[in-house]
């Protein structure tokens, strides 16, 4: 009797499992047929990235410097200095710099002083203080020591700002920041839209009729579930190796950790598609509301910019609602900011938490819209 059932549960299984097949070929075969919609959502990535990061894959920040006190000569050599920092510095006139910062061609521009220095931002809340501030306080620090005949200038214990270098990446890459966080938000959509095809399935009827077919909610359910998983994944994936092969963007030898830690974010918003799918009411309900959420979780959760130049506390601890927000973590630690696995865990184990527990409140509303 015990052969039996055993027998009987592995062909249930396998059952199941043909059943998954079944579903996950005939979608990918829609997908192949219709590919419309994938590569619409990996030509706005593409195109945002290039836009918010710029076409080279170099993290070198462009740097506007004019100086009303210092001569030629030594704002060349202050240049030269600077450009230790990753720095493109452009030297430019007084008159030049004021016209770059009134047409907005520059998101700030140096003033450059013997001992001192001005920042002069092109509009409130411009990036650009905040990724040269640290820099440029350091610079001078050590020039007034230096001036005031101390020998050993760089003293970690008298400033706030760290400058060793980090072992496997540095500490911005402005490109990488664009690239990463358009995926991850165009990949919400992605997500969403194809999760959207098993609402519509439960509205025009075709659900109830595969019901009662030899075929499990479960396995109809995984089916669904796994393709939409693999179609978000793949979109991300494929970005990410067209940066890498077309742009030359740099990962840092992190690629393949890049592959890996995409895993747990495509789970939590998957379960976030399934769970807006049983909230709403019909699948143009649907339509009208993943923008909006897929908008929020980008902009609390750095994706449209860093969270390094937010300084309102709130929003900072808003953006850990955003599941964008994890995995930008992980994939800046992936890649230019050099993390070790520890500092994976906390990001990771808060996205499958998302996903675990989204994923059975999303089916559990799904199946009361259906009673």
């Amino acid at each position: 009797m015990s052969m039996f059932c055993n027998r009987l549960a592995v062909f249930s299984a396998a059952r199941r499992c043909g059943i998954v097949k079944a579903v996950l070929y005939q979608l990918v075969r829609d997908v192949i047929r219709n590919p419309v919609e994938l590569v619409f959502m990996l030509g706005l990535t593409i195109i945002f990235a290039l836009i918010a990061g710029g076409t080279s894959g170099s993290n070198a920040q462009v740097v506007h410097v004019f100086s009303t006190e210092l001569s030629k000569p030594e704002l060349q050599d202050l240049a030269t200095d600077w450009e230790e920092n990753n720095w493109n510095v452009r030297i430019v006139s007084e008159e030049e710099a004021m016209q770059l910062l009134s047409k907005q061609q520059a998101d700030g521009v140096i003033e450059a002083g013997e001992l001192d220095y001005t920042l002069h931002a092109a509009y409130e809340g411009s990036t650009f203080v905040p990724l040269t501030q640290a820099e440029l306080n350091h610079y001078y620090a050590n020039k007034r020591l230096a001036k005031a005949g101390v020998t050993d200038i760089v003293d970690e214990g008298s400033f706030a700002i760290k400058t060793e270098p980090m072992q496997e990446g540095t500490n911005f890459d402005r490109s990488l920041q664009a690239l990463f966080g358009f995926a991850l938000y165009f990949a919400i959509f992605t997500m969403s839209f194809s999760i959207m095809s098993l609402l519509r399935q439960k509205e025009e009827g075709i659900w109830n009729r595969l019901i009662l077919a030899p075929a499990s909610k479960t396995a109809l359910y995984a089916g669904n579930l796994l393709f939409s998983f693999l179609l978000a994944y793949v979109q991300i994936f494929l970005s990410l190796v067209l940066f890498n092969v077309v742009f030359g963007y740099d990962y840092y030898g992190g690629f393949w950790k890049l592959s890996l830690v995409l895993i747990p974010y495509v789970f939590a918003i998957m379960a976030i598609g399934l769970l807006l799918s049983g909230i709403v009411r019909s699948s143009q309900q649907l339509n009208a509301v993943i923008p909006l959420v897929a908008t929020v979780f980008a902009m609390i959760g750095g994706a449209f910019w860093p969270l390094e130049i937010v300084r309102s506390e709130t929003m900072r601890a808003l953006s850990y609602l955003s599941p964008i927000r994890h995995a930008l973590d992980m994939m800046k630690g992936a890649t230019y900011q050099g993390a070790s696995l520890a500092e994976f865990l906390l990001p990771t184990s808060v996205l499958l938490f998302i996903g675990l527990t989204v994923t059975g409140i999303g089916i559990r509303l799904m199946e009361r819209k259906a009673l």
